[in-house]
């Protein structure tokens, strides 16, 4: 049985990481108007111009975006971590992982960097390692 203490160690980490990306999809939901004033003045000196309605609805669909995705990969990535605890599961969870890090980088256009890189990581590890075989076993004795 392989120890996947580091395995786990990232999972958490990650998890954390994506709870702080709820928390950022959050912030971006309550953004106040002059916030979004501040943008159309930022945009009307480049010579475009937005309605603030629209810009209102496109950063809200993104905080909204942003909050669910990372809600996923968080849920994702706890149900990996639970299934660490046997080496055959690991490639359950390594899948799940990997899941986990595509839904990111699909649906956070790349912004949840950090979590993403993590859970790839953690999906290959647990790929990739194999519990250690003993070469002489007890059916052909030597």
């Amino acid at each position: 049985m392989i120890r996947r203490k580091g395995e786990k160690i990232m999972g958490i980490i990650s998890i954390v990481l994506n709870v702080i990306g709820v928390g950022f999809g959050a912030l971006i939901l309550s953004l106040g108007p002059s916030f979004y004033d501040q943008i159309n003045e930022v945009l009307q000196e480049e010579g475009e111009t937005l309605p603030i309605e629209t810009l209102e609805a496109s950063v809200n669909s993104f905080g909204t975006q942003y909050m669910v995705v990372s809600i996923i990969a968080a849920v994702l990535s706890i149900v990996g971590v639970i299934l660490l605890k046997t080496d055959r599961r690991a490639v359950i969870s390594g899948v799940l992982f990997l899941v986990s890090a595509v839904t990111l980088l699909i649906g956070t256009v790349g912004l949840a960097f950090v979590p993403m890189v993590l859970l790839f990581i953690i999906g290959l590890m647990s790929l990739i390692r194999k519990p250690n075989t003993d070469i002489h076993t007890n059916e052909y004795p030597s």
